[in-house]
């Protein structure tokens, strides 16, 4: 008999979280377990990449957020009797405490009984699984790079995190920074990085792509990342800037959205490099991208692991990466990949030393095998695997 997994996630829209998720549910074997995943705000771009044996829930919650009165009012004209109740139990939820989303369980009429309940990343997905799932066993992921929580917040955490098994860092850093701020988890926190299928990226890396890539005799160079603070992208700006004005024929590629995109649009013009800088918006295959830049760069400030730079990796594209957490750990500087200060002129410095020195360039464009194997799909399905049969 199959073992019943749920899988819980807020979306499938372009991210590394929803990426990493994707690898893993292409990797289960499904003669062994059959295979929920519940969604809450959209399908999204990877949507198509869900195996046709993933049985998908999805639960609208778009209408449930936003100031009480004008939420309800907005839900009573379209009759949506579940965002009304399910936003008065967040409303409790506020005042009372978390436990009080167990009321919410006959709003989801989800009656299965899993062997194993994992909430792909912390917030209200392990809010869901925690208080409105049965499940024999309890398992969250924990993607960030940094902790934010302010100590009503860590004090709420733990509350939920004490109906979990087991809570999943991705990386050594990413669990230690955990374990200093949470030392109450010491008995429930393991590693399991995220995943990296080679054969499925040097595949992608090979399809058409609308953009062209001819960049004739100039510097071409690639950022992919969520256009907000934390990720850095606007520090990509500033950094071409400085490479035009030192005479560098520079073509940037920058792949995201997010909330400071008119910031950035903002930026470029200000600084005349429409010609320079080309923000092509959220794209769900970055791969032949990848492949067929110069340099790729990594401006992003937090980073628990960073599947893009291992996807360049994989691709023998050098990487010129802002130094944090996840990436210190598996890059070894002037070996396998540049470690730079996170700001424009570390940026700069990184693109320029690959720029003028060939035999650097060369180094960093080697098989990176011995460093990928430990992200394989074999690897890293045998410790979910265990995960998911451990008593």
């Amino acid at each position: 008999m199959k073992q019943k997994i749920l899988f819980v996630n807020g979306h499938l829209n372009v991210g590394g979280v929803e990426n990493s998720l994707i690898n893993v549910l292409k990797s289960i074997d499904y003669k062994k377990y059959q295979v929920d995943l519940v969604l809450f705000e959209e399908f999204g771009d990877y949507i198509q990449e869900v195996p046709k044996e993933v049985n998908i829930i999805f639960y609208d919650l778009t209408n449930t957020s936003g100031p009480i009165i004008p939420c309800i009012i907005n839900n009573l004209r379209m009759r949506n009797w579940f965002s009304i109740c399910l936003r008065i139990i967040f409303l409790f939820q506020k005042i009372v405490g978390v436990r009080v989303l167990s009321l919410a369980k006959p709003l989801f009429k989800l009656n299965t009984h899993y062997d194993c309940a994992i909430a792909y990343r912390v917030g209200f997905c392990t809010d869901f699984v925690g208080f409105i799932i049965k499940s024999k066993k309890k398992v969250t992921w924990w993607h960030h790079g940094s902790y934010d929580y302010q100590k009503e917040e860590t004090k709420r955490l733990i509350n939920v995190l004490k109906r979990f098994d087991k809570l999943i860092a991705v990386s050594e850093s990413c669990k230690k920074m955990l374990l200093h701020n949470i030392p109450e988890i010491h008995n429930k926190i393991f590693t399991i990085p995220n995943m990296i299928n080679i054969k499925d990226i040097l595949d992608k890396a090979n399809e058409r792509i609308d953009f062209n890539l001819e960049f004739n005799k100039d510097i071409s160079l690639l950022s992919i990342g969520r256009l907000s603070p934390e990720k850095g992208m606007i520090n990509c700006v500033h950094a071409c800037k400085q490479l035009v004005d030192k005479g560098y024929r520079v073509k940037w590629l920058l792949i995201g959205e997010g909330t400071e995109r008119l910031e950035i649009e903002s930026c470029i013009t200000k600084f005349k490099l429409e010609n320079n800088i080309f923000l092509l918006g959220a794209i769900s295959n970055p791969y032949p991208y990848i492949k067929n830049v110069n340099i790729y760069v990594h401006p992003s400030l937090v980073e628990s692991l960073s599947i893009t730079v291992l996807e360049a990796f994989a691709l023998n594209t050098p990487v010129t990466v802002a130094k944090s957490l996840g990436p210190e750990e598996f890059i070894r500087n002037k070996e396998n990949g540049l470690l730079v200060d996170p700001t424009p002129d570390g940026l700069f410095n990184g693109v320029v030393s690959l720029i003028k020195d060939q035999n650097l360039y060369s180094q960093l464009k080697k098989d990176k095998n011995e460093v990928l194997k430990n992200y394989s799909p074999e690897v890293v399905m045998e410790k979910i695997n265990e995960l998911i049969e451990a008593g």
